[in-house]
């Protein structure tokens, strides 16, 4: 009695396989990771009706960084960089700074990783955080890493320090709303 075999997928999309020794396993050439899915496997002969049964497929890729982007810290606050990456299976990640590895739970740093991301959290920010930072996904099919540089905030353009910015703030508003004396008062205060 002959056997035929053969795999579809939902969308009707055939594959050029070929069936190992066994006859149990089916090798899939040319297949692409959009491809991975649920597929039907059919097996029919001339005795009985098809015995059909689904399948998943899992296409193995090495991973690949999609995205490195920082929350923004600040000085004696918190924040986060965070690292998304795709691949399968789902890397494992690890961080740098410069050239040092770094370790979860030293240096006010924390790190939480899931099967596609990664997050690299600060707390107390000191200037000794601010430096290039990279991010590492690997899996058994190859490693991949993107960087990027953490730098303190900016100030404004014109060099003025958070508080003189909240008083020149200040200063607009009496302006708009005081009269001139009031105005001279604050002048005198911010002259001092």
């Amino acid at each position: 009695m002959p056997f035929h075999s053969k795999y579809l997928k939902r969308v009707s999309a055939f594959f050029l396989a070929k069936p190992f020794e066994s006859g149990q396993y089916l090798d899939i050439y040319g297949i692409t990771r959009d491809q991975a899915g649920e597929y039907e496997c059919s097996a029919e002969n001339d005795v009985s009706v098809p015995d059909v049964k689904k399948v998943k497929v899992t296409v193995n890729f090495a991973p690949t960084i999609q995205e490195i982007k920082s929350s923004g810290v600040t000085l004696g606050g918190s924040g986060f960089i965070r690292c998304e990456s795709a691949g399968v299976p789902s890397p494992a990640f690890e961080w740098f700074r410069g050239e040092r590895k770094l370790i979860n739970g030293q240096q006010g740093i924390t790190i939480k990783s899931y099967s596609s991301r990664s997050f690299l959290n600060f707390n107390n920010v000191t200037e000794d955080h601010f430096g290039n930072y990279t991010c590492v996904a690997a899996n058994k099919l190859g490693t991949t890493n993107a960087s990027l540089l953490l730098n303190p905030p900016s100030t404004t353009q014109l060099g003025i320090t958070g508080g003189a910015e909240v008083l020149l703030s200040c200063w607009f508003l009496v302006l708009t709303l005081s009269s001139y004396t009031s105005l001279m008062y604050l002048k005198n205060i911010v002259l001092q």
